[in-house]
């Protein structure tokens, strides 16, 4: 029983493992590190077929999906764009056009990967090389 006590506890204390912010933010260093400066809105559809694999679990697990029908959108995912633009790291083209600017430097790029710790890194850039793949 007072295993239980603690464990309930410390549950109250969660952190999860990789937050949506932080996703996004390393997911954009590894594109741009790929030469991708521009992203299609479809980034959401692409992220939630990302999802369903478990070997992305512990990087994507913070992110949440709705589908009104048509299509998946997810509000942690617009949350953390609109930060990272409104910190200057992203940029969009008119908003009709769909299209996200990565304003990376290099500096920023490898000081962004290099906060990440290493098991995190490599699933994020493996999703960020299946973004570059499919399109």
């Amino acid at each position: 029983m007072e295993n239980q006590k603690q464990i309930s506890y410390l549950a109250r204390f969660y952190e999860p493992k990789v937050t949506a912010y932080e996703f996004l933010k390393c997911f954009f260093a590894f594109l741009k590190a790929g030469s991708v400066d521009e992203v299609k809105r479809d980034l959401i559809s692409f992220l939630h077929e990302q999802k369903q694999n478990e070997k992305y679990k512990d990087v994507l697990d913070e992110i949440n999906f709705r589908s009104n029908g048509i299509c998946f959108y997810s509000d942690d995912v617009e949350d953390a764009l609109f930060n990272l633009q409104n910190g200057g790291l992203l940029g969009k083209m008119n908003p009709s056009f769909g299209i996200i600017i990565v304003k990376y430097n290099n500096e920023e790029v490898r000081e962004i990967i290099d906060s990440m710790p290493k098991e995190y890194s490599d699933l994020i850039e493996s999703i960020a090389e299946n973004y570059i793949n499919q399109n």
